[in-house]
């Protein structure tokens, strides 16, 4: 009978497993990128500006490709002042931003991304605005201080949705031997 029930359960489990595998899950959609910028100054004694982080975005839309940035962590250099990225604006409150990144070149629209900083920012309320020009062919900020430079996006590693179920079930039935032998052992022990 035991040997019933403990068949029983590892089938239970493996169906749950497979199950959730394939199953679409929010974290499947999440892809994190590196991000680095550094625009110089367009006038000569003015200064240059860059900015370093992530991007977080949706999966891919094989349609339009390209990903939707939904937040961004980071810091923005200024005057040898570092900003804190605070987060994200909302698509079309500053620059008319629309928040995409494209997958291929160029990176950016030219609405780009707009993000808040703790510090001064661009128009002295902390906003930003990352765009692509291609009358100039090169990345820059709404700052009229500043003119086209580098950006560049390098993807993390987002573990495998088979990988962490599978981490996942392998634990939990590791566990549930482990606590199996500590109740027969216990058992045994009371019986003599």
């Amino acid at each position: 009978m035991k040997l019933v029930q403990k068949l029983g359960i590892a089938t239970a489990s493996a169906a749950i497993g497979i199950t959730g595998v394939g199953t679409s899950s929010a974290a499947q959609a999440v892809q994190l990128f590196d991000f680095q910028y550094s625009f110089p100054s367009y006038e000569a004694n003015g200064t240059a500006i860059s900015a370093s982080g992530i991007l977080t975005t949706t999966d891919l839309d094989p349609i339009k490709n390209n990903y939707t940035i939904t937040g961004i962590t980071g810091t923005r250099k200024v005057e040898g002042i570092t900003e804190t990225i605070v987060g994200l604006l909302s698509p079309g409150t500053y620059g008319i931003n629309d928040n995409f990144l494209n997958a291929s070149t160029p990176l950016l629209t030219q609405n780009g991304f707009s993000y808040l900083v703790s510090g001064s920012g661009e128009d002295g309320n902390g906003n930003v605005n990352v765009f692509y020009s291609s009358f100039n062919e090169g990345y820059s900020e709404l700052s009229s201080d500043v003119d086209y430079g580098n950006f560049s996006v390098i993807p993390r590693p987002v573990p495998e949705p088979y990988t962490v179920v599978g981490s996942l079930l392998a634990l939990s039935f590791g566990w549930w031997t482990k606590r199996k032998q500590t109740v027969a052992s216990q058992k045994y022990e009371k019986e003599f």
